[in-house]
């Protein structure tokens, strides 16, 4: 609870720093696929994983034409991935269990997650709009939970596996319609490269997160 509010406090702080701006809040409901992308040669990406992530964005424009803005949010994204770890020896602990080498993890991580960007539209084509942003994401674990191919982990808690931090790079491209009575539909997709190791066990030397996001949000 009290990360939550952190992460609460940061935002209104974030809004407050644009209040005399024209302003556009929206609400997100979206799928994602998600993979994890282990750096050393014994541990290989196995499987992607299929997620989601819901929230608020708001978006502080910085012209009357409504075409420039800095964008946050709040979000909460479950994301993760299949690692195969081939590693030296016969066996590796994970989670305080003892895994055979060649065995493969499923991760499945959840974070709250605050995406800070610039994001740049069009004027109007018939009721669209398009859109690109730049940016990035900042996210907190709140969740992290494991399976193993030998069974010996079921949705176990792998928290002392997982490091707290997590930060991307986000890119996106996509439209807007207009719904009218100041509504609007968005869609469009959002790639996240993340760039910290999120493991904290040595095997497989840095892995990171990734992941692309089909983004549907309406504006209300």
């Amino acid at each position: 609870m009290k990360r939550i509010i952190v992460f609460f406090s940061l935002l209104l702080i974030s809004a407050t720093g644009f209040s005399q701006t024209p302003f556009q809040l929206s609400f997100t409901a979206s799928p994602s696929v998600n993979w994890m992308s282990p750096a050393g040669q014994d541990v290989k990406n196995n499987k992607s994983k299929m997620g989601y992530e819901f929230g608020v964005h708001g978006d502080f424009y910085f012209d009357p034409e409504m075409r420039y803005a800095f964008t946050t949010g709040l979000l909460v994204s479950q994301t993760g991935g299949e690692l195969t770890y081939d590693v030296a020896g016969e066996s590796f602990n994970f989670a305080g269990v003892s895994i055979n080498s060649g065995r493969s993890i499923r991760y499945r991580l959840k974070y709250i997650e605050i995406p800070y960007a610039l994001k740049m539209r069009t004027r109007n084509f018939y009721r669209w709009r398009y859109w690109g942003l730049f940016g990035l994401s900042s996210s907190i674990n709140i969740s992290a939970k494991g399976d193993s191919s030998d069974k010996q982990l079921d949705k176990a808690d792998i928290s002392k596996e997982v490091k707290l931090f997590n930060t991307a790079l986000n890119l996106g491209l996509g439209g807007e319609y207009d719904l009218g009575e100041r509504n609007s539909l968005i869609v469009g997709v959002i790639y996240k490269d993340g760039f910290m190791d999120i493991t904290k066990n040595s095997l497989g030397g840095k892995t990171t997160v990734n992941s692309l996001t089909f983004k549907l949000s309406l504006v209300f």
